[in-house]
Order: structure tokens, then sequence, then C-alpha cells
């Protein structure tokens, strides 16, 4: 019962920072914890359309049908009995994200590590992923679409009670809406990259954390990648249609030699120590090359 007052509580708060986000945007307020202002963000907002065909409409709609949630699986990870640590989030101090490809990813593990913050009731990290992923949305010219999907998801959820999460799940399976009305497929689909990376990035973190008197929890960690095998099947598919972009198809083999690793594994009962350090290993330094 307490645990679900905290939940609401935050639910509550957090909905009214993003309402207040989004009003401070329309009013370019200046304040210094919301900078949206021309005098210090960046605006690459680009509004160019990027011609997609039928078949990259369908990979992208199948993929995001077919994927749980990455946010289901942030929850559940709060069940590993791994203590909170901001030190395994991205630092959204540092100056990252030199184009629009590079941007996208950082707001879809922007979105995951909100979801992680949101998932252990740490309020201040909440917010803080908030601010970013509204400055992130500015400089893609996203942010028309986020008042549309969060301001008014946000609104509902504050009458209703709903389900903190259930926001989150706004942002993963809409947000593609707009961005295909306008033709920018790449974007979704790099967005959606970046969260799964930064997904796959967290497991790793907070499996590598179990405790060895508790080794039931890391092999549930090894069976949440090793599950992982067909989702990222169809995220490659998927992005094997921007092979012609140098930018994605070196992610993409990366997510490849990764998906590769993991097939190999037969059945989630011979998922070992090695096998974990080699794909962990793997999933950090390509998590890292999308902060450069």
């Amino acid at each position: 019962m307490v645990k679900n007052y905290k939940m609401n509580k935050l639910i509550y708060l957090s909905c009214f920072s993003v309402l207040t986000i989004l009003s401070a945007c329309s009013d370019k307020n200046s304040d210094e914890n919301v900078v949206l202002d021309s005098d210090k963000a960046e605006h690459t907002i680009d509004t160019s359309k990027t011609p997609v065909n039928e078949e990259t409409k369908f990979k992208f709609d199948f993929a995001i049908a077919n994927i749980p949630s990455p946010v289901s699986s942030i929850n559940d990870m709060t069940n590993f009995g791994v203590p909170y640590s901001s030190n395994y989030l991205i630092d959204v101090k540092k100056p990252n994200g030199v184009n629009e490809f590079d941007k996208a990813l950082l707001l879809g593990a922007y979105n995951i590590d909100m979801a992680y913050a949101m998932a252990n009731d740490m309020g201040q990290d909440v917010l803080k992923f908030m601010k970013a992923i509204m400055m992130k949305s500015n400089e893609l010219g996203l942010v028309s679409a986020v008042d549309q999907m969060i301001g008014k998801r946000a609104e509902k959820n504050i009458s209703n009670k709903d389900s903190l999460f259930r926001i989150l799940d706004e942002i993963f399976t809409k947000s593609d809406s707009y961005l295909r009305t306008n033709e920018r497929v790449y974007t979704a689909s790099s967005i959606f990259a970046g969260s799964w990376i930064e997904s796959l990035y967290l497991n790793c973190r907070i499996t590598s954390d179990v405790t060895n008197t508790e080794p039931y929890l890391k092999e549930k960690g090894y069976k949440q990648i090793w599950d992982q095998r067909f989702y990222l099947k169809n995220l490659s598919d998927l992005l094997n249609d921007y092979n012609n972009k140098k930018e994605c198809a070196d992610l993409n083999n990366r997510i490849k030699e990764i998906l590769a690793e993991i097939t190999l594994i037969k059945d989630p009962k011979e998922f070992k120590e090695n096998n974990f350090k080699s794909i962990s290993e793997k999933i950090y330094s390509l998590r890292a090359s999308i902060l450069k």
C-alpha cells in the first residue's frame, strides 16, 4: 500500500513536471534548469523527409508490435535485489549527439534511464531525464510530438491515477506515428535502437552486480539477455534497410555480432558466466559508442 502511494505521488509529480516543461518550452522560459531557448540549446530542427517504402514501415511496425516493453524489462530488474545506482545512467550534462542519428539514439537511451529511475522511485533523476528528453526532442524537432504524446497522457494519468509506466509505453509505441507521418522512420528506428541498447546495457550492469548468494537471479538475468535474440533480429532487419547510411550500418554490424553470439546458445541453461562476460563486454562497448 505504501509503495502504491509512493508511486502515485511520483506519477503526479512527474506528470506535473512534464506539463511545466512543456509550458516553459512554449513560453520560451529561460529557467536555467529547463533550458530550451536559443541562447542555451542547440536547435538542429530538421523538417526534411526521408522517403520510406511500405516494406520498411511494415518492419518497423512488426518490430514494435512484437517486442516486450523495455519498461517492463526495467521493472523486472528492480526485483533483482541490486541497489539503485545513478552511476549506471548517462551523464546528461556531457555534450553528446553530433547529428540527428546520434541524437535519436540518445533520446531512446534517455527514455530507458528515466524508466529505471521511475521504477526505483528516484524523483530527482526522473526529472533530470525528463528535462534531457525535452531538450533532445527539441533538437530533433519533436517538441510538438512530445506535447501531444506526453502532455495529454499526463493530464489523463493525473485524473485516473494510472500507472506511470503507461506514459513511457506511450513514448515507445506511439512516437513512431508522428515520425512516420512526417516520413522520418529512420529517426524513429534510431530512437528505438537507442532504447534497446540502453535496456540491454542496464540488464548487464544489474545482472553483474547480483550477489553470489543469489545465483538464480544471475540466471534470470542471463535468460533475459538470451530472450533478446528474436527481438534483436527484428531490430537488425529493420536497420538493414538503412545500410546505405554508414552510421547505421556500423551500428547494425555491432548489433549483429551480439545477436550471433546469443544465437549460438541453443538453450538458456547453457548460458554461463563466460557467455555473459563476452556478450556484456560487447554491449558495454556498443553503448559507449553512442555516447561519444
